[in-house]
């Protein structure tokens, strides 16, 4: 089963923010829905977009002025998915998703790279790549970078969760693998070295902790130890609700690997992300929009005639074979680094932004449009 089951339909931007080569673009596409039931799957799109709009980081203003979401329709021959181990039913469906893979009930599969390479030929640029898959059967997973998820009533809350792990590379933060007291002793402690993943760590020293900016220097590490290694840690804690540090147990492991705080997204879907995975999320997007930040954070608005006047200066300037290109490439190499957090720390103070545009962007501005009047000029 696979390509041949089905058909690709057509791609919709269902969010437009602009060029998709200056915004992070998501890809929304679906398994298992019949040409007659795409509506459902259109309704199932839109809705979890506004619920999207509503979460942090993406309710920012300024975060969602940079994202671009397209509605990928594929049509299936049948409706649902394969559930091959625990009812022994097979759908032929276009990308073959799987649900109860390997056994395990909420676990899926599905061809990770016929996803990959359908959203290439409709949409090169993409960034991250979800597919909702038609059952209301609970479960989801992330293989091979694309995110999946089904139709279960908490399928918004469960695609921002699969969104972490395939779009931002964010681990499990809970610390089990089946399910508290189902595990075995090997997931008592973590032996490994020091995860990828940016929101867990077996670091314990502030110099060498991946969201050391976060912690205030006052609360101690590790801040929530797990007194017994052969259970699930603590689920309360008498740190208020935010705080940032160190809490153990995370990547189904009971002790030795931490998250930063007491619960997020990538614990219980249901929870928001916490700190530090939302300023990976905020650098993923801002570092995929090239845009300048500071700037449209002072306008709120990426498109405005001063904006665009910046980009093109940047773009002008970063051309190959333009005079000045390589220091103009280390400059901007030097802001993708610090333009992030000047744009978060100026979005919400618009006395500071009014300043800004007032007592800098405008003179600038009007400088580089006088020598753009001058370049057009020059070749008569």
């Amino acid at each position: 089963m696979g390509v041949s089951d089905g058909s690709v339909v057509g791609i919709v931007k269902v969010i437009d923010n602009g060029p998709d080569t200056d915004n992070w673009n998501l890809v929304i596409t679906g398994d298992g829905f019949v040409q007659d039931e795409l509506s459902d799957f259109a309704t199932a799109v839109d809705t979890l977009v506004t619920f999207m709009q509503t979460q942090s980081p993406f309710d920012n203003a300024l975060v969602w002025s940079m994202i671009n979401i397209y509605r990928l329709d594929v049509a299936s021959n049948e409706s649902g998915t394969d559930n091959i181990n625990c009812a022994s039913t097979t759908v032929a469906t276009y990308f073959d998703s799987t649900i109860c893979a390997n056994g395990v009930a909420r676990t899926m599969r599905i061809d990770a790279q016929l996803v990959k390479d359908t959203a290439d030929d409709q949409l090169p640029d993409w960034d991250a790549l979800l597919v909702m898959v038609n059952t209301t059967d609970r479960g989801g997973t992330t293989l091979g970078g694309v995110a999946i998820r089904t139709l279960s009533s908490d399928v918004n809350e469960g695609c921002l969760h699969e969104l972490g792990h395939a779009a931002f590379g964010f681990a499990d933060e809970y610390p089990y693998s089946l399910g508290c007291g189902k595990d075995d002793s090997s997931k008592n402690v973590f032996t490994g070295s020091e995860p990828v993943a940016p929101n867990v760590t077996i670091s314990t020293s502030l110099a060498t902790l991946k969201w050391a900016s976060l912690v205030d220097p006052a609360t101690p590490l590790p801040t929530l130890a797990n007194p017994d290694c052969t259970q699930c840690p603590p689920t309360s804690s008498t740190y208020p609700a935010g705080t940032v540090g160190l809490f153990e147990g995370a990547s189904h492991h009971h002790c030795g690997v931490y998250r930063a705080e007491l619960d997020c997204r990538m614990n219980h879907a249901k929870s928001p992300y916490c700190a530090a995975c939302s300023d990976v999320i905020l650098n993923t997007i801002f570092a995929a929009a090239p845009v300048c930040w500071v700037a449209t954070a002072v306008y709120g608005d990426p498109l405005h005639p001063d904006v665009m006047t910046l980009r093109r200066w940047r773009d002008r300037h970063l051309a190959q074979g333009a005079r000045g290109a390589t220091a103009m490439r280390l400059l901007a190499a030097g802001y993708a680094r610090v333009g992030p957090p000047l744009a978060r720390f100026t979005q919400p103070r618009p006395r500071l932004a009014r300043l800004l545009r007032t007592g800098v962007f405008r003179p600038l501005t009007r400088v580089l449009r006088r020598s753009e009047g001058k370049l057009r000029l020059w070749p008569r």
